[in-house]
């Protein structure tokens, strides 16, 4: 039987073999890093209950620990069952439209990705044993993209609306509040 240790060690290894520093995980604060330019933000209780998840997606999807990674992860998130938290939506909703600006393809292809998947935010996968994950990680290799829906194509398109809404929301207030 696989205890929460042996879990919490096995993904430290893993984010330490992608160069991640996981000590963020209990601490007040984490550092949000853009360019050169480090940013620390509040560790809110939900951001520490979903940060191990949100790794290992960057892990099983073989999505890189950068910003077109965290881009990657964001929509493929969106697409296979979001964290269930409006801090979590808020906090990645944007990074859809950035990533689609930064590398359109790129991003459909983690959207198409995460159609066809289950994220581990999913109540059922909360159980899965971490051998099961294990094997996940050693057999991730990329999969065939199921064919393009019109139903994928409106899914993401509403997305889409919903990332610029939230980056524009701010800028129309400013607007709205300077025009008074």
């Amino acid at each position: 039987m696989t205890t929460h240790a042996d879990a919490t060690a096995w993904l430290a290894r893993l984010r330490a073999q992608h160069g991640i520093d996981g000590t963020y995980d209990a601490t007040r604060s984490w550092p949000f890093r853009i360019g050169p330019v480090t940013l620390r933000l509040p560790n809110f209780s939900w951001r520490r209950a979903a940060i191990q998840r949100h790794d290992l997606h960057h892990i099983l999807n073989g999505f890189p620990f950068n910003m077109r990674g965290e881009f990657q992860v964001a929509t493929w998130e969106f697409a296979a069952g979001r964290y269930p938290h409006l801090g979590a939506s808020l906090l990645l909703l944007p990074l859809v439209t950035l990533g689609l600006l930064w590398s359109p393809r790129t991003i459909w292809r983690a959207f198409m990705k995460g159609r066809g998947a289950r994220s581990l935010y999913h109540p059922d996968m909360l159980t899965v044993d971490l051998s099961a994950l294990r094997n996940l990680v050693a057999d991730s290799a990329p999969a065939e993209l199921a064919p393009v829906r019109p139903s994928d194509m409106i899914a993401f398109g509403g997305l889409v609306l919903q990332s610029a809404a939230i980056i524009l929301a701010p800028i129309a207030l400013c607007a709205a509040v300077l025009t008074l």
